[in-house]
């Protein structure tokens, strides 16, 4: 109780509200810069990316669209099926995490390729990792997860 009628006294005092303001104008300063350091350094979705990761991302769809045709000339053939998961696991990883695509975008796609992967293994580790990982964050979200 004692601490709390110290502390409305203490900033009533008049002697002490300019070392006050000026507590509370370093503060918000030190703030601000803080806050416009850290959108600096970190990339933001919006931007592109750079021309590599653009150049990666359309190289393993390349990859990714080779395999799927092969798959659909051999369905059966398990190493065409093996070569199709790796290729849409690594695509779909890149999908993912690549500042090319805006989240609205990456996040569908990722799902969409997961979900073709495992159609064909059930329980093949890093789709079925991701794949969850996403459902997950979905719901927690309150958003339904993307079909499509």
């Amino acid at each position: 109780m004692y601490g709390r009628y110290q502390l409305q006294f203490v900033s009533q005092d008049p002697s002490r509200t300019g070392y006050t303001k000026r507590m509370k104008s370093f503060a918000s300063g030190t703030l601000l810069l803080l806050c416009a350091l850290s959108m600096a350094q970190s990339p933001s979705p919006s931007d592109g990316g750079t021309p590599a990761d653009a150049k990666r991302l359309a190289k393993l769809e390349t990859g990714y669209k080779a395999a799927k045709l092969a798959l659909s000339k051999k369905p059966k053939d398990e190493k065409t099926k093996k070569a199709f998961a790796e290729a849409a696991t690594r695509f779909g990883h890149e999908s993912m995490v690549s500042p090319t695509l805006t989240p609205k975008v990456k996040y569908r796609q990722a799902l969409r390729i997961y979900r073709e992967v495992l159609k064909l293994y059930r329980t093949y580790p890093v789709a079925r990792e991701e794949f969850d990982l996403m459902v997950k964050i979905y719901k927690q979200m309150g958003r339904p997860v993307p079909q499509d």
